[in-house]
């Protein structure tokens, strides 16, 4: 019986898949189709175009760009071993210099900081404290 349902599940799971794989395959078509209607425009404005000295265009991830949850776990840790609540701005420097980003701060870091701060703050796993006069986080 309980054989039963796991492949029936797998099953399921199977065509599942192979109802994805069609369409990726169906998308790879119409990109092909769309390449080869470029490349015939490319053409009829220069002829002698040599279109494999086109390169593609490739995706790098920036230096500074964080890994889904390390921030957060960043934070986290830093929190954990500080003495007492920590102002935004010292957070910020901190989690730069655990991720090696070195000391200047942006505002895209500070932004990506107070992101995670907030909604950390939003589940009930910080807290905001104000200390003379500044904002500043503690683990709740």
């Amino acid at each position: 019986m309980a054989a039963d349902l796991v492949i029936t599940g797998l099953i399921r799971r199977r065509r599942e898949m192979a109802h994805d794989l069609l369409q990726a395959m169906a998308r790879i078509d119409d990109l092909s189709r769309d390449l080869d209607a470029l490349d015939h425009t490319l053409r009829l404005f220069d002829p002698g175009i040599s279109l494999d000295q086109i390169p593609t265009l490739q995706s790098r991830p920036r230096p500074d760009w964080a890994l889904r949850g390390e921030v957060v776990r960043i934070v986290f840790a830093i929190l954990r071993d500080a003495p007492g609540p920590m102002p935004t701005r010292d957070l910020v420097a901190a989690v730069n210099r655990e991720r090696g980003l070195g000391d200047e701060i942006t505002f895209l870091h500070v932004k990506r900081v107070r992101k995670c701060l907030d909604r950390q703050r939003v589940r009930g796993a910080l807290k905001a404290v104000t200390v003379d006069g500044g904002q500043c986080w503690q683990i709740a």
